[in-house]
Order: structure tokens, then C-alpha cells, then sequence
């Protein structure tokens, strides 16, 4: 954890003074000093609406078909301490998705459970990412959607629908039961079929005759916020830009988190936000400062509680233990 810590601090410095020389410092300094005190408190709150959303979307799911009900509290505990593990561990969010398995099977749920909980929100959460990545796509392509290049668009309305049909064909009926129940010893076809389980969860939140409006909407809100909180970033520094194409910038950005670099893809994201938003004609200068102001809400301010509750992350886990001691493990739900 302290190398991680101080791997991030470094990250942090030397990307802000690399992008700093690119883009001037002076015309750094004269963005940040423009920022202004309203805009700011907007991103604070909608990155505190943006947390929050995430932790009753993350508590929906694990509480699904009987599943551990845990408290606000104990939720929130659950996050951060996964959060401290990504910080660590980072690419794909695997560090923080092995401390929320750790603490469900701690709350009693089988190991298969627990891998099937943990792949169905996350496959949740970035299946909705791509929803509204390539609904921004398809808005911005209109005549009246603005300049944003057609390259950052085409990628997104072809991909999206074609890893969502991939995803339903290979998780429906008696194809994703045989799948998933599948108990080769082989490391390729373990990972399907715990994918497959996952797109199982996934789809048993979204299916009409169940839909889980709380897991559905916490997931929406998680994504809406923490956009809304890089535009309200932007316009801190005075930038004029329209909410649609920084969500698609945003996205696209996003992608380099599935970088295999630690800390969070510090750095990665970082630089990859930048560059997006400069392609939509925002100033290097304004795009350093915006991001910067956006991932010390988005990146900084929960890190250090999410590391102290990741080391206190064993008392979470007794509690767990003996809140659901005796209680059956819920059932994964089965391939429609």
C-alpha cells in the first residue's frame, strides 16, 4: 500500500509537469487561477451523488435472490475497501473486484456466488457504460450534434451492439447453462464460463418481469454524475463545451483503465482525457486544468479513505462473517 501511494504521488507529479511544459505553464497557471469557486462545489457534489448512486446500485445486486442484505454502512465499508484495492491493483478494477469477493464469501456466499455477484455488477456497470456511450454517439452524428470527430463515433455505435449481441447469444438458454457449468480445469474455459454467470447476473437486473430499478439506476447515476463532474470541471476554467460530446470524449477516455498499470490507471486515464478533449478543440492548456480539478474529486479525495478502509477491510469481513452465520448461500440466478 505505501508503494502504491507513492507510486501514484509520483505518477501524479510528473504527469502534471509533462503536460504542463506541452501546454505551457503560464497558460496552466492562468486557467487554474480563473477557476471558479461555484463550479468546483458542483464537482464535489456530483462526485459525492456519483459514490453514492454506486454503493446502492453495488448493494441492489448483492442482495439479489436472497442474497446478503448488507447495510448502508457496510456497503459503503465494502466500496471503499475495493476502491483501496483497485488503487492498488488496478487493471480491469480486478483489486477491487477480489476484495468484494473476499468480503461476499466472508458474508456466507458460496465461492461460485461470489464470482457470479462480483462479474454481474461489473458487467452491469459497463454494460449501461456502453449504453449511454453509444446512445452520445449516435446524438452527436446528427446534423446538430457538433464537431466531434466521426472516429470517436463509429467505434462505438458498431461495437457496443455487436458485444452485446456476442454477450446474449453466448449466455441464452440451454448454451449459457452448459457453459457456465462448465468445470474444465483449463484457465480459459473457467474464465467463460465465469463470464458467463456474470452476464447471467447482469441480465437477470435488467430483465422486465425483474428489473432491479435500484441496481439499473444507481448504475446510470455512478456514470451521468461523474461526466457531469468533468464538464462542471471545464467550466470551472471558463471552457464552453457541450455536455454530449465531453460524455463521449469521457468514454473513450475511459477505455484506458484496462491499461495493465497500477494505481488506478493514474496516468493512463489521465493522459487519455486529455488528449480526447483536445480533439473536440478544447486549449491543451484548459484540458490539463480540467482534468487535473476533475480527478483530484474523482481520484484523490476517496483514495485515502479507501486505503485506510481497505487495511480495516479484516473487521469488515468478521462482521460479515457473524451478521450471516447460519444463513444458507444464495442461489446464482440460471440462463434465461
Amino acid at each position: 500500500m505505501v508503494l502504491g501511494v507513492a507510486l501514484v504521488v509520483v505518477l501524479a507529479i510528473g504527469l502534471v509537469l509533462l503536460l504542463g511544459k506541452a501546454a505551457g505553464y503560464r497558460q496552466v497557471l492562468d486557467a487554474l487561477e480563473r477557476a471558479s469557486g461555484p463550479w468546483l462545489l458542483a464537482c464535489l457534489v456530483l462526485e459525492a451523488a456519483s459514490y453514492a448512486a454506486y454503493v446502492i446500485s453495488l448493494r441492489a445486486v448483492i442482495a439479489m435472490d436472497d442474497g446478503p442484505r448488507l447495510r448502508p454502512i457496510e456497503a459503503t465499508r465494502m466500496w471503499l475497501a475495493s476502491l483501496g484495492g483497485t488503487r492498488i491493483v488496478s487493471p480491469g478494477g480486478v483489486g477491487g473486484m477480489a476484495v468484494i469477493y473476499w468480503l461476499l464469501r466472508r458474508a456466507g456466499m458460496t465461492a461460485g456466488g461470489a464470482v457470479s455477484r462480483v462479474l454481474g455488477f461489473n458487467i452491469l456497470i459497463f454494460a449501461l457504460f456502453g449504453v449511454w456511450a453509444f446512445a452520445t454517439a449516435l446524438v452527436l452524428l446528427m446534423p446538430q450534434g457538433g464537431s466531434v470527430p466521426l472516429g470517436m463515433e463509429l467505434p462505438w455505435i458498431i461495437g457496443i451492439p455487436a458485444i452485446a449481441v456476442a454477450g446474449l447469444w453466448t449466455s441464452q438458454g440451454e448454451r449459457g447453462r452448459r457453459i457456465a457449468a462448465d468445470t474444465s480445469h483449463g484457465w480459459a474455459r473457467k474464465g467463460l464460463a465465469a463470464a458467463v454467470r456474470g452476464i447471467v447476473v447482469a441480465r437477470a437486473v435488467l430483465a422486465p418481469r425483474r428489473m432491479n430499478m435500484p441496481a439499473i439506476m444507481g448504475a446510470v447515476v455512478y456514470w451521468a454524475t461523474d461526466v457531469a463532474c468533468l464538464w462542471a470541471a471545464l467550466r470551472a476554467i471558463g471552457t464552453e463545451v457541450s455536455i454530449a460530446a465531453v460524455a463521449l470524449a469521457y468514454a473513450t477516455a475511459y477505455i484506458a483503465m484496462l491499461v495493465p498499470l497500477p494505481t488506478g490507471g493514474y496516468g493512463a486515464i489521465d493522459a487519455a482525457a486529455t488528449f480526447t478533449l483536445t480533439v473536440l478543440g478544447i486549449p491543451l492548456a484548459e484540458a490539463v486544468v480540467g482534468v487535473v480539478v476533475w480527478r483530484f474529486f474523482n481520484f484523490w479525495l476517496p483514495t485515502i479513505p479507501g486505503l485506510i478502509e481497505l487495511g480495516r477491510s479484516a473487521g469488515l469481513g468478521r462482521t460479515l462473517a457473524e451478521r450471516h452465520a447460519g444463513a444458507p448461500p444464495p442461489e446464482a440466478p440460471r440462463p434465461a
